[in-house]
């Protein structure tokens, strides 16, 4: 058990010794500008700073007795707005009057993979997404089209089309592809109830987790313990909102399960969270779940609880930690519930607006073997820094290094089993 523990530490230590090195690094050069984008907001102001200097001149050779009109800034920065959306329009392309308020986004995720424990099957153990252990990987495309519905009322729509490693992932029970899947379509049904009733119907997200299935939208590049085993991806079914205060929204739905389009039984899951923040600098999320998820069992209910809370002192300096816990009737062999729980905390500094440096430290346990691996009951801890440069506008990229460890020995180094692994990642990203 000792050493377990000094591999703990020295993963620890490892992963704290270069995140330290990586920040004394961007500290001595952050001021320097390493990369310029295209530079066309730059000049749209150097020419309304330059309009602005000819009309102060031009007042102040003005007469007394003239009484003409007088160009101000505002009519100046009207003009140059004008001449840009007409710029945009002459060469972008311009969607049919009824897509008019249908906006289209997405992003195109590539990696490479390297674990330095060399496993003879090729894939890296206890992972969501980053499996393969010597890779470069399509990990995702995604198309996303989402029209919001009125402010005072009315129906939207959102459809998120997933291709890649990441979509094999997430496929849920009842859809027949593996590369394409259909991350959410539902409608988007606003009453003017109140402050308004916002509906949803279809396929959608989970309300629980401090990850999500976008890699854009995270700060690491591998996705966590408890992002991958102790909670959902996605649910189908019907979900409302409601913000009961300006800073505070409560959120209920019903649905056929974790992870199933088609339901495996003849249950419903229930959800609901609550989202708080009281300050701009402050917030929570508490959500919970509660229902049958095996496949013909109609009354072994499996209950989840799960916590974030977000705290940013600084502009440049976020905390963020996560919390998990779940309970499964009639799970284990001799008919008693199953647990597993975790925790994850986390650490982002903005250097600027092109670097960051991020830190995740996560514990989770599946002391029944239910989640992780299969009948192999174990506790699991990781830690992982990632460094981010974003050079270009809507491009992210990372390297990053994780270290785990295991109280068992479910890794491998070649084809010998160990109870720990080293691995590296590169990330690019191209969001629109």
């Amino acid at each position: 058990m000792a050493s377990r523990f000094s591999r703990i530490f020295k993963g620890v230590v490892v992963s704290s010794v270069l995140a330290v090195f990586l920040m004394f690094g961007l500290y001595m050069g952050k001021e320097s500008s390493l990369f310029a984008d295209d530079g066309t907001e730059a000049k749209l102001l150097k020419k309304i700073e330059e309009l602005e200097n000819r009309i102060k001149s031009l007042e102040a050779k003005k007469s007394p007795k003239d009484t003409g009109p007088v160009v101000t800034k505002s009519d100046v920065e009207a003009i140059v707005d004008q001449k840009v959306a007409l710029v945009k329009e002459e060469a972008g392309f311009k969607l049919p009057e009824v897509l008019k308020d249908i906006t289209l986004s997405g992003f195109v995720d590539a990696s490479y993979t390297y674990s330095f424990n060399h496993p003879d099957s090729g894939k890296t153990t206890g992972r969501v997404f980053d499996t393969e252990a010597n890779s470069f990987n399509l990990q995702a495309a995604k198309i996303a089209l989402e029209k919001l519905p009125a402010k005072t009322g009315g129906v939207g729509f959102r459809v998120d089309l997933l291709i890649g490693d990441d979509a094999k992932v997430i496929k849920p029970y009842g859809w027949n592809t593996d590369d394409v899947n259909l991350e959410q379509a539902y409608l988007d049904i606003l009453m003017p109830v109140g402050k308004g009733l916002d509906v949803k119907a279809g396929k959608f997200v989970t309300l629980a987790g401090a990850e999500v299935i976008e890699s854009k939208d995270n700060w690491n590049f591998s996705r966590s313990l408890l992002f991958g085993y102790a909670i959902p991806f996605t649910h189908t079914g019907l979900r409302a909102s409601y913000p009961i205060l300006d800073n505070l929204t409560a959120y209920f739905g019903v649905n056929n399960g974790w992870d199933d389009i088609k339901d495996n039984n003849k249950g419903k899951t229930i959800e609901s969270a609550l989202a708080w923040s009281p300050k701009d600098w402050l917030s929570f999320n508490l959500a919970g779940y509660y229902g049958p998820e095996e496949s013909g069992n109609n009354h072994s209910n499996r209950a989840l609880v799960d916590f974030i809370a977000t705290y940013k002192p600084f502009e440049k300096l976020t905390f963020k930690i996560n919390t998990d816990y779940a309970q499964e009737q009639d799970l284990v062999a001799d008919g008693k519930a199953a647990t597993w729980s975790g925790v994850a905390g986390y650490v982002r500094y903005d250097f600027n607006d092109k670097w960051s440096l991020s830190n995740r430290t996560e514990f989770f346990s599946d002391p029944n073997g239910v989640r992780l691996t299969s009948g192999t009951p174990a506790d699991y801890w990781e830690n992982t820094s990632t460094l981010e440069l974003r050079p270009y506008k809507n491009l992210i990229t990372r390297l990053e290094y994780r270290y785990d460890m295991s109280s068992q020995d479910i890794y491998t180094i070649g084809s010998k089993a160990t109870d720990h692994q080293s691995t590296i990642g590169v990330e690019a990203i191209y969001a629109f």
